[in-house]
């Protein structure tokens, strides 16, 4: 019941675009599953000492959603959980997981507007132990409209307004809201590479704690190139920000990124800099190390000047039946306002074998170390999973899972260092 509950609140943005889109056919736009798991944790409360066995029941709806017509693209992808604890360790819970993006009007088109809605669990500080007690669900609610005029059958000038609404389901000292606006220029060197220059200017302001607004300002210049196999994108420009109560701050921007897909193998590469703040983070962007995190979150609203990298390798070459994928990163975060400063340094693999055509077996491995500086407060610590799972699907859409995972954690404090073995089993229907 609990899960059902929550749909109608923060998947609002989903059941609105499946009302916009009902003379399609439904099954080739929409999708999802529901499903329920059961397991056993040997240390529930991921303790150092005394550690506490107990079951835990998770139930998950999925939903998804893919549209486009000469009007609308529509983007949207949600998971929905509901978590129950036997031995009330922690309190039961619901939350959500997800973005939408629904865009009216195309690139040829005079006017358009995006509509962007997002969720996401994050750590409530970056040393948190990962307990769902330690967590908040951040929403992020955005609107830009464009306007687009065409010059000598080449060129676009734009002006793109930005309004957004940062929300967090626990803290709300953490709530901003950012209303910004841009002028570009785009100007295609050929069919397959692109200019353009923007500059844009944005005001923060946050809800509970008006001293900390402040006004962002920069301008970027990026080149682009999309190719069969190959494509890539490189920017480079300039922050600056003008704080209520401070000194201004500037700082350079960049961002690359790199796609190669050849055969049995995709290769991707990016790394950036930016300026951002402890409240919009990175947007809820995807978070490529796959454990848990805070996204730079504190007890106490600052302004991150973010550095970030990611490589990640994925081949079927190995063998017929499995795919490979390895990759890592880190992520620098130099805390402005509190001269304090962070680096999270991850690993990640995963090998699936195809047993059949519905069967398989996934076996994964994570890392993630961190490290604090100017704080006595943090400790650094190193994080590691270690999963296992087999699925079965049957032709109706039913499918069985078996699972297990051990997570360990070295910190610099002992009651903060723990290991966790998980094993359980779910039972789900895709549709």
């Amino acid at each position: 019941m609990g899960i059902i509950k929550a749909i109608p609140g923060r998947a609002l943005p989903l059941a609105i675009a499946m009302l916009m889109c009902h003379q399609a056919q439904a099954a080739d736009i929409f999708g999802g599953a529901i499903s329920g798991n059961s397991l056993m944790s040997d240390n529930s409360t991921k303790a150092a000492q005394d550690p506490i066995e107990e079951r835990q029941d998770v139930y998950q709806l999925n939903l998804t959603a893919n549209y486009d017509n000469w009007l609308i693209d529509l983007d949207a992808d949600y998971q929905l959980y509901a978590q129950k604890f036997a031995k009330k360790t922690q309190s039961d819970d619901e939350y959500v997981d997800g973005s939408t993006a629904l865009i009216f009007g195309k690139e040829r088109d005079p006017f358009g507007l995006e509509l962007h809605h997002s969720s996401r669990m994050l750590l409530q500080t970056p040393d948190a132990i990962d307990l769902l007690e330690n967590m908040d669900e951040r929403e992020i609610i955005s609107a830009a409209p464009i306007a687009r005029l065409r010059l000598f059958d080449a060129d676009t000038l734009f002006v793109r307004g930005d309004f957004s609404q940062v929300s967090f389901k626990e803290n709300d000292s953490q709530d901003s809201k950012r209303n910004g606006a841009s002028l570009g220029w785009i100007h295609p060197l050929s069919v397959t590479d692109v200019v353009q220059l923007t500059a844009q200017k944005s005001e923060i302001k946050f809800d509970q704690q008006p001293e900390s607004d402040y006004t962002l300002t920069n301008a970027m210049l990026s080149y682009a190139v999309q190719l069969r196999k190959l494509n890539y994108r490189i920017e480079v420009g300039y922050n600056e920000t003008s704080p209520e109560v401070g000194e201004e701050q500037g700082e350079p921007a960049y961002r690359a990124e790199l796609g190669y897909i050849s055969g049995y193998n995709s290769f991707s590469l990016s790394f950036s800099q930016q300026i951002t703040d402890t409240s919009f983070g990175d947007g809820n962007t995807y978070d490529p190390s796959e454990i848990p995190a805070g996204d730079g979150l504190s007890q106490e609203l600052d302004l991150l000047d973010r550095q970030k990298a990611d490589v990640n390798w994925t081949t079927s070459a190995i063998c017929e039946r499995c795919s490979f994928s390895i990759g890592g990163g880190l992520e620098d975060d130099d805390y402005l306002m509190s001269d304090e400063a962070s680096r999270n340094v991850y690993a990640r693999s995963a090998f699936i074998y195809s047993l059949s055509k519905s069967a398989r077996v996934e076996f994964s491995a994570n890392r993630s170390k961190y490290d604090f500086e100017g704080t006595g407060v943090m400790a650094d610590y190193a994080v590691n999973y270690f999963s296992f799972k087999y699925s079965y699907r049957f032709v109706n859409g039913v499918d069985i899972d078996v699972f297990a995972r051990r997570e360990d954690r070295d910190s610099d404090t002992e009651n903060s260092s723990y290991d966790e073995n998980i094993y359980g089993a779910g039972l789900g229907y895709f549709f």
